[in-house]
Parts: C-alpha cells; sequence; structure tokens
C-alpha cells in the first residue's frame, strides 16, 4: 500500500491459516495474560485493577520465528531511501518469513505490517527516540509521558560491543541496518521485539533510531467504525470549505485540496491502524495463571499475588 504521493505506506496480508497460532496470547481473565510459543511460557503480565499499567515478566524463552538475517542479504537489499521502497523490500521479507513458518504469529485474519509506527490514536512515533523496557520484568505505564516510545524486547539484550552487535552497528551507519520487527500486542498496549533484538541495540548504541516495521492485527469493525467518522468528518470540513471557495475567500482552493489529502492520509491510518490482538482463553484460568507464574518467576509472583489480593 502506497500513499498518494508514492511513498510505500504499508503491506497488508490476508491470512487464511492456522486458527490457533504457535506464538499466541492467551488470557485468563482479570487482566492476566500469557504469551505462549507452543508449550514454552515466553511472558506473563498483570494488567493493573486501575488500568494504569501493566506488570510484567519474561522467561528468556522467546525464538524470533523469522532465520537470521546475513550481511549479504541486507547488502543486497541496499540502503534506506525516504520514499519507503527498503521498507516495502523488507516488509515482503518479513511477510514471507512469518508467512512460511509454524512458529510466528499469524493466524486467520488481516493482518499488516506498516512502515511508519502510528499509535492507535494516530501518533506516529517514528522520529522518537525508543524507551527499551526492562527485558526481564517491569511495568509498562499505560499514563507515562514516555508511553507512547515504549518497547518491550523479550529476551536479554547483548553487550554492544559484542561481535555481531559491532557488524550490526557498521549496517547502520552504512544506512543498510536491516529494520526491526515489531509486534503490537493491544494487552500490553505495547510493541514487542518479535525480531531484531541485536540490530536494536545496535543502532542505540550508535545514537540512532533504529528503522523498525510493526505489525499488527486489523479490526475490521474498528475499521469501519473509524472509516465512517473520517468520512463524516471530511464531509463536514470540505462542505464549509467550499463555501468558502465559492464566496472567493483567499487560499480557499489550496485549502480544500489539502482537506482531500487529509482524508486519504486518515483513511489510510485507518486500514492500517492498530487492531485488538486476539487471545485464546488460557485452560484453567486465573489458577493456571498464577501456577505458571510461580514456576516460572516465583519472586515477582509473590509481589503480584500480594498487590492482587490472590
Amino acid at each position: 500500500m502506497s500513499s498518494a504521493e508514492g511513498a510505500w505506506h504499508a503491506l497488508v496480508l490476508d491470512v487464511e491459516q492456522p486458527a490457533r497460532p504457535a506464538l499466541r496470547v492467551e488470557a485468563a481473565g482479570r487482566g492476566l495474560l500469557v504469551l505462549r510459543h507452543g508449550t514454552e511460557i515466553v511472558l506473563l503480565a498483570s494488567v493493573a485493577d486501575d488500568r494504569f499499567g501493566v506488570a510484567y515478566a519474561t522467561t528468556g524463552q522467546h525464538r524470533p520465528p523469522v532465520a537470521p538475517i546475513r550481511a549479504a542479504q541486507a547488502a543486497a537489499f541496499g540502503t534506506a531511501d525516504a520514499g519507503g521502497v527498503w521498507r516495502g523490500r523488507w516488509a515482503h521479507h518479513f511477510a514471507a518469513a512469518l508467512s512460511g513458518t509454524a512458529d510466528g504469529p499469524l493466524h486467520a485474519g488481516r493482518w499488516v505490517i506498516g512502515g511508519d509506527v502510528a499509535r492507535p490514536d494516530g501518533d506516529a512515533a517514528r522520529h522518537r527516540t525508543p524507551v527499551l523496557l526492562p527485558h526481564d520484568r517491569g511495568w509498562g505505564d499505560w499514563f507515562s509521558g514516555d508511553r507512547r516510545r515504549q518497547i518491550l524486547p523479550l529476551r536479554p539484550l547483548a553487550n554492544p560491543e559484542a561481535g555481531r552487535v559491532r557488524a550490526y552497528r557498521k549496517q547502520f551507519r552504512e544506512g543498510m541496518l536491516p529494520p526491526v520487527l515489531l509486534w503490537w500486542i493491544s494487552g500490553l498496549d505495547c510493541p514487542v521485539v518479535l525480531d531484531g533484538h541485536d540490530r536494536l541495540v545496535a543502532a542505540v548504541a550508535e545514537d540512532g533510531l533504529p528503522p523498525v516495521l510493526m505489525l499488527s492485527l486489523v479490526d475490521q469493525h474498528q475499521v469501519d467504525v473509524d472509516t465512517d467518522t473520517t468520512v463524516r468528518r471530511y464531509a463536514t470540513t470540505a462542505q464549509t470549505v467550499r463555501h468558502q471557495v465559492s464566496a472567493g475567500t483567499p487560499g480557499a482552493a489550496e485549502a480544500l485540496a489539502a482537506v482531500h489529502r487529509r482524508l486519504a492520509r486518515d483513511l489510510r491510518g485507518v486500514e492500517t491502524g492498530y487492531g485488538t490482538t486476539r487471545a485464546w482463553p488460557l485452560r484453567g484460568g486465573p489458577a493456571t495463571w498464577h501456577r505458571l507464574a510461580e514456576a516460572h518467576v516465583p519472586d515477582w509472583h509473590t509481589e503480584i499475588s500480594a498487590a492482587d489480593g490472590a
């Protein structure tokens, strides 16, 4: 998908199977979430009763569903460009990789891999330095000023001086570092790093912004609602400006053209906005969640249990 100006914007994927992926979110009610990869537990999370944020803990069991990207492949894709063609190439690469594995998060439905990382409220975060949440356990503050920039790694981050990271740092300086692939999980109100932890470290070590692509599920019902709202707002604004054009108001014609362009941008954002992440029921409910937490992160689990009275 490209914009009216020809810049690449997003890749939309219509996925037919599987019905339930290996890498998936499961919910136990009362704001208790599990990120599971097959039989392995990757992350446990507990949403605060006041909905101010979410406590989480990772287990170090995350396995990227994308094969390592070789230097020759990064070189073949060339350097980043202003129009986004480079990001589009990488979006197709990740889409093919995720579609060709049974270990990823894709399941039946419509997905999007976007290039501008627009938040659900329309706030574009591509020009903002990321705030990396602690990889092991921490708190995602939903009312923090840094909320729009938070990224959650799913495994420990390498030393910036490690050999593989230094190689990525060189690629970053050359403008050809492959994007970090994020996955928007609505239950966390935060993207997690699906692939590219070392690339993320490399960009940050170079005091730069990592190139990113965001994988998210499309909520068709929300798309329909937002489309209707957008079109209604456009119709009201356009009618007012057309009256100004008819009255000969200076600059009105240019303003009307801008209104048309904004409609195109808004509709494009609606079609590729973040949707609600599907969560499957956790068998056994809250009791199972607490058993898993006790087994994987007992100290953290004790803190959570005391906080919620479990």
